[in-house]
């Protein structure tokens, strides 16, 4: 089976056939049609589709990460059937927008005897729509309309064992794109994070433009051709003072990505604890010299370029870097329909949206005699579903006398007529459920460590100052009054701290570390003062209210 997927990029098309068999799979062929201003997108598939020397069996989109939404829910519950009917009242309160107005998908990551781990997908019928419109213009239709969350959920999953080695490890792919990056974070075996942010190799052509006074052309021509990023030490005092200059444009260019990527790492820490180890490179825009080491210098991980085609093939093909870097997400499409997990794809091509059925119509003449035979393994497969029915009633019938005890147990002693009332109305136990949790919560506020605590801000403060800053801290008030009530204890307080230093070169260098660390830092007077050893310190007195992200560290 000759398996097509189709990145839809903003630059241009990139696609990737792959051949499946026995169990296998090889990498047939991989194909880049660019997109101009005269060429329109309807076009340029077209254009692909007419040179393929073989139509696909099947064909994979996807929608762009700005477009849908996952959530990864559990369920007390290995019932299947009980979590799909479950599934749209535990996304009322999970999406965005309305459920009637959205269509979603969901794969069963895992089971144990707590219940089940989840993934779903949702996008709005409006986005989903304007989709399989320009499939439609182009005249083709994809079989599998899907996310590029998911094709590199699988890709990490299948094609890269390596990484299986490491469960409690983070691993974060960025893909620099012309006019946009993805950052997706997989981490456990499934995906955590997606962002898209609105930076790629177009800033870096602008920036040229903008330097240089020059043509868009002529600025591409620059990037691709002379761009880099240059490395500190020997390297830069090699380089000319107009190789610096254009090193120095693209680093202020990239700076953005920078800002974003920190705030990522930072949500990785937060869902981990641990943070990310390793950083994957892909895209065009990764192509730019210099730029992998650039990003691992600025963030303090290891980062490398993303040979996943080259893993993936079973042949022992090695692909170029430009090519791995371009055709990453087509072939990570392409690969959701190889190996063990196929039957296990977010397909949002569901109910209204499915393939349309007329295009797959089928010569009865030719089939007759299978049809014979499909008909009387049909009437095998009702029986067997009236059989199936009778056994899931009666499970059916267990779960709610299951409900039934488990609402009597929450609720202490309950009369029937509550019991009934509850299960006839899921918002009103809704409510009383969440009712009675948000006493067990506002207790647990009594018991529980104090979220902000200002000596362990103290202890932060102390471990993040740089070896070269030796202080002493004479003077050290933080918290709130003690008549507040409890429930101002994770407010933002406001600390005050005076230190001794031994120059005021470090006095100011202790300023540029606090401003990191508060907020609104206010300093004193600057005093020169003796210590009881008759040595002379350097007095400052800073106070300020401590940023969010110094509790993180």
């Amino acid at each position: 089976m000759r398996i097509l997927g189709i990145d839809f990029g903003s630059s241009s098309i990139k696609a990737v056939e792959v051949d499946s068999a026995f169990g296998r799979h090889e990498i047939h062929d991989y194909h880049e049609f660019p997109l101009t201003l005269e060429s329109t997108p309807e076009r340029v598939i077209q254009q692909l589709i007419q040179k393929l020397p073989k139509l696909p069996d099947r064909v994979i989109a996807h929608i762009p990460s700005s477009q849908y939404t996952f959530r990864n829910l559990q369920f007390p519950t290995r019932d299947k059937k009980v979590i799909q009917s479950s599934m749209a009242f535990e996304l009322e309160d999970e999406l965005p927008f309305p459920s009637d107005q959205c269509v979603y998908d969901s794969i069963i990551y895992s089971q144990s005897k707590a219940g089940s781990e989840v993934h779903v997908e949702a996008t709005l019928k409006a986005h989903l729509q304007n989709t399989l419109e320009l499939w439609k213009k182009s005249g083709i239709q994809p079989d599998i309309l899907t996310t590029d969350l998911w094709a590199y959920s699988n890709l990490f999953k299948q094609s890269l064992p390596s990484l299986k080695e490491q469960p409690d490890s983070p691993v974060l792919l960025i893909q620099a794109g012309h006019q946009k990056t993805t950052l997706y974070v997989h981490w456990q075996g499934k995906p955590q994070i997606i962002r898209e942010i609105p930076w790629g190799g177009w800033d870096l052509t602008q920036a040229i433009i903008q330097k240089y006074q020059i043509a868009e052309e002529e600025a591409e021509i620059i990037k691709l051709d002379r761009g880099f990023i240059a490395t500190p030490g020997s390297q830069a005092s090699e380089l000319t003072p107009e190789q610096n200059e254009l090193s120095e444009t693209l680093t202020q260019a990239c700076e953005p990505l920078v800002r974003e990527l920190k705030l990522t790492l930072l949500s990785i820490r937060g869902i981990s604890r641990t943070g990310a180890k390793t950083i994957y490179l892909t895209g065009g825009t990764s192509l730019l010299h210099g730029f992998s080491q650039w990003i691992a210098r600025q963030v303090g991980i290891d980062t490398q370029s993303f040979h996943a085609m080259s893993a993936s093939t079973h042949s022992g093909v090695t692909y170029s870097e430009q090519t791995e870097a371009k055709h990453l997400l087509a072939m990570s499409l392409a690969l959701c329909q190889v190996g063990p997990s196929k039957s296990q794809c977010i397909n949002l091509r569901k109910g209204e949206f499915a393939k349309d059925s007329a295009s797959r119509a089928l010569n009865l003449k030719a089939f007759r005699q299978p049809l014979i035979a499909l008909s009387a393994i049909s009437v095998s497969l009702i029986l067997s579903l009236i059989v199936q029915s009778q056994v899931y009633s009666k499970r059916l019938i267990t779960a709610d006398e299951q409900l039934e005890r488990s609402v009597r147990n929450f609720f202490g002693q309950l009369s029937s007529s509550g019991i009934r009332t509850y299960l006839s109305n899921p918002s009103t136990l809704r409510a009383s459920i969440n009712k009675e949790l948000n006493k067990y919560r506002e207790f647990s506020k009594y018991i529980s460590p104090h979220p902000k605590s200002p000596m362990g801000f103290l202890s932060r403060i102390s471990n993040a100052l740089p070896r070269d800053i030796v202080v002493d801290l004479v003077q050290f008030q933080a918290g709130i009054s003690p008549m507040d009530s409890f429930h101002k204890l994770d407010s933002p307080f406001t600390a005050t701290l005076t230190f001794l230093v031994a120059s005021p070169q470090i006095a100011e260098k202790l300023i540029d570390h606090l401003n990191k660390q508060m907020s609104s830092l206010q300093r004193g007077k600057l005093e020169e003062v003796l210590t009881a050893e008759n040595i002379k310190k350097w007095k400052i007195t800073v106070s300020g209210k401590p940023n969010e992200e110094s509790y993180a560290q």
